[in-house]
């Protein structure tokens, strides 16, 4: 009988790439190529760069607030979620085959950095002075929804690029580090950054829209040139061409026929509800707590400072223990933001500057998104990972499509209601993963899903 190649207990395909014979480890029994150091490195500084850029768009703070601005809205805010994660799911999804096949996976990375460089660059253009004025308000609603869904499409197709080619470069032992380093470093130099820039841009409540999204669109360029000098060996694997239709039913039977993965994407999916309420965090504040615009700059700083804490704590842990202790922790870190947020804007005084420091917590969702990935990587072999991460993807997204309506909700009801109810779904995830497997501990892991282009000798 044939082994099921969407089965995460499929044998392994045979390895068709065109590459040097690989040398062994004999600790881990891994197999690799030259190259881990300079990927390693270069890998890093593409994530760095493009953390300035992202911390000048954070769509939990400043791209809510500017959309407040021009529309007002909590259903209009709402769409926020559902088309970034729309964009980051059913495009990879139409892509993981298509990449699967593509020879060298850094230019699918350096190609999608520079569409997320273009998307912010329309989006910079549009708050020129005289052309906002002269579009109107209607067609600066819609432009913005349309360009921020174009750039989360180029988003969803790079974070698959990096996935893969993460796992094509990176061992598994080194991928927390890689985690630690880029967000680390990269959240000191992003927020030294912002400091420096954002109280140019941002004062009082006036805000120079065109110079943060300009300033972001520059950094994504930057990232995109960094890509250029990975060493990768080429692969080698026949072009196919499927419909959408079979896309979806191949994601379908992933789900069905990998139990692992399918408790992964339950939670995924519970995952996806939180971010939902990423945007109406900093309307909450204004609305309840009378703070003004200036309030992001340092929203936005210890956001970024929360990922660097927090990337502390996940990346050794992740190869110390697994990609699975981090995500419970991670998810418990998530879990605390609904239910938080209530109690601070209720708390009087105190709450005014405490709610400051719960922009901690959603540091934490970068990790998680990591976390998910990391743990995927390691459920199946390298030829399975563009599928995986793609399902994984959607998985997020299902929920995202109640975003307007959990917009909506808030106009009629309350945030308290609809906060109370996620924050729910969220503990339900949580404890799913108590029954998630650790790949890292099975017999033969190493073996079987730990080929990778690099060389066990050329460590960080």
């Amino acid at each position: 009988m044939s082994a099921n190649p969407l089965s995460s207990t499929a044998p392994e395909a045979e390895n068709d790439r065109q590459a040097p014979e690989p040398n062994a480890d004999e600790v881990s029994g891994i197999q690799f190529d030259e190259g881990v150091s300079r990927n390693f490195i270069l890998l890093t500084v593409y994530q760095i760069v493009l953390r300035c850029g992202w911390i000048f768009k954070t769509e939990s703070i400043i791209i809510p607030a500017v959309l407040d601005l021009i529309a007002g809205s909590g259903w209009v805010r709402g769409f926020l979620p559902i088309l970034g994660r729309i964009g980051q799911s059913c495009p990879p999804l139409l892509y993981a085959d298509r990449l699967r096949s593509l020879p060298l996976k850094k230019w699918s990375l350096f190609g999608t950095s520079l569409a997320m460089s273009v998307a912010f660059a329309g989006l910079a253009a549009m708050f020129i002075p005289g052309v906002d004025t002269t579009i109107g308000q209607s067609a600066m609603v819609v432009g913005f929804l349309g360009f921020y869904f174009l750039f989360f499409c180029a988003t969803g197709l790079n974070q698959l690029g990096f996935g893969t080619t993460q796992g094509k470069l990176v061992p598994p032992h080194l991928r927390g580090r890689l985690m630690l380093a880029s967000n680390v470093i990269g959240a000191v130099i992003a927020i030294s950054l912002a400091a420096w820039l954002l109280p140019k841009w941002l004062e009082g409540n006036s805000i120079q829209v065109n110079w943060i999204f300009g300033f972001a669109a520059l950094a994504f360029v930057l990232s995109a040139l960094s890509v250029i000098g990975l060493r990768e060996n080429r692969d080698q694997h026949d072009k196919k061409t499927f419909s959408p239709k079979h896309l979806l039913l191949e994601s379908f039977l992933v789900v069905r026929n990998d139990l692992r993965f399918r408790w992964v994407c339950l939670i995924a999916a519970a995952f996806g509800f939180s971010l939902m309420l990423f945007p109406h965090y900093q309307a909450l504040a204004r609305e309840r707590l009378d703070v003004d615009l200036s309030r992001m700059i340092f929203w936005v700083i210890i956001q970024n400072a929360g990922t660097a804490i927090f990337s502390l704590l996940g990346g050794p842990l992740a190869d110390w223990k697994g990609n699975r202790l981090v995500l419970r922790t991670m998810l418990f870190g998530v879990m605390i933001l609904p239910l938080g947020s209530i109690a601070l804007v209720h708390s009087g005084d105190a709450g005014l500057y405490m709610f400051d420091w719960l922009f901690l917590f959603v540091g934490v969702t970068p990790i998680t998104f990591r976390a998910f990935t990391n743990y995927t990587l390691e459920l199946v072999p390298a030829e399975l990972h563009p599928r995986y991460l793609a399902t994984q993807s959607l998985c997020i997204a299902i929920p995202m499509v109640l975003s307007p309506f959990v917009g909506l909700m808030i106009d009629l009801t309350s945030f308290e209601v609809v906060f109370s109810g996620i924050a729910v779904i969220l503990f339900i995830g949580w404890m799913m993963t108590w029954f998630l497997v650790e790949p890292r501990h099975e017999t033969g892991h190493h073996v079987q899903y730990g080929e990778m282009d690099v060389d066990p000798e050329d460590e960080v």
